[in-house]
């Protein structure tokens, strides 16, 4: 499908505010039912790409009870290096075993990603059809937009998937040069040699990160919208979204620092209330209905960006 000629102006300061009163429309006066539905579906349009760590403040984390022979932690000052070389003659000693459960871990976290993602994929359509037309039911969404669910998956499993990844090789060269630096083998070369290895494997990673973050981004706040307007699958929606890219740079650019924006002050909003009601308001679903407004408004953000851009999926789902 050709992409329409976008308008001459294209403003995401006007996008956000038509997101404000696209907002106070819906949501005001209060409907409780409403605002229910909204915030079941609010959090599977999250779930997946926010995770939240248990334990409060001065709260203490469980006990890791450490393998039978496994050296205990560093004591006193330089004991880090005596016990980097004695836990890596551990796991030398153990690799087997070592490989065995990392490889299982890493299967266990594998499965569970895939099956959250797929509940988020089709809280994202859902809770984005609620958004744009207005309606607040469950089930008619969850069979109308299966099937762009389903494509929009298997993109956002493939991102999922490289993160973790990017994430482990990440970890994995900090640690052989943790390594390194504890045995003495980085001052034996004069740190030249391990300098021009691990160099330029950080800085791949260092770029990496953000751009698999920001195609996470490009993924919710755009693709899957433009699947509803075009009917496209993920893959060619995505293109689209290359071509309107292209064409708007500035306008992208300059969504992503409002964007930025708006998540800073979502943030501080939701931190201080969630304090006030003593952590209620930070319980699943129970956050996503009391702080509706703010997730409605974010996920208005972009639709009407791509309405400005000749994409408009209200009325395709009108």
């Amino acid at each position: 499908m050709a992409t329409p000629f976008p308008p001459t102006t294209v403003s995401p300061v006007d996008a956000l505010r038509e997101a404000f009163d696209h907002t106070r429309r819906q949501l005001f006066p209060i409907r409780f039912e409403k605002w229910l539905v909204l915030g079941l579906l609010a959090f599977l349009d999250q779930c997946g790409r926010s995770f939240h760590t248990g334990g409060g403040p001065g709260g203490h984390g469980p006990h890791l009870n450490l393998p039978p022979g496994m050296p205990e932690g560093p004591h006193g000052p330089g004991g880090f290096a005596d016990w980097l070389l004695r836990t890596s003659g551990w796991l030398s000693e153990h690799s087997a075993l070592v490989v065995a459960v990392v490889l299982g871990s890493v299967l266990v976290i594998a499965v569970l990603a895939a099956i959250v993602l797929w509940f988020n994929s089709r809280g994202v359509f859902m809770y984005l059809d609620a958004v744009v037309s207005g309606r607040s039911d469950v089930g008619r969404p969850w069979r109308q937009h299966a099937a762009a669910a389903s494509s929009y998956y298997g993109w956002s499993l493939g991102l999922s998937l490289a993160m973790l990844f990017t994430m482990l090789f990440a970890a994995g060269v900090v640690a052989a040069s943790a390594y390194a630096l504890a045995s003495g083998r980085i001052h034996e070369t004069g740190g030249w040699l391990a300098a021009a290895a691990f160099t330029p494997i950080l800085l791949l990673l260092l770029l990496a990160l953000p751009l698999l973050a920001l195609a996470r981004v490009a993924l919710r706040d755009f693709v899957a919208p433009l699947q509803l307007a075009t009917g496209l699958a993920c893959g060619s929606a995505a293109r689209v979204l290359e071509g309107l890219v292209l064409a708007q740079p500035g306008a992208f650019v300059l969504y992503l620092l409002l964007k930025l924006i708006v998540a800073i002050g979502t943030g501080i909003v939701v931190a201080v209330l969630g304090c006030l009601t003593c952590c209620i308001a930070f319980l699943p679903v129970v956050s996503q209905v009391v702080f509706q407004p703010l997730f409605f408004f974010e996920r208005s953000f972009s639709v009407f960006l791509l309405r400005q851009l000749g994409y408009d999926v209200q009325a395709r789902l009108a």
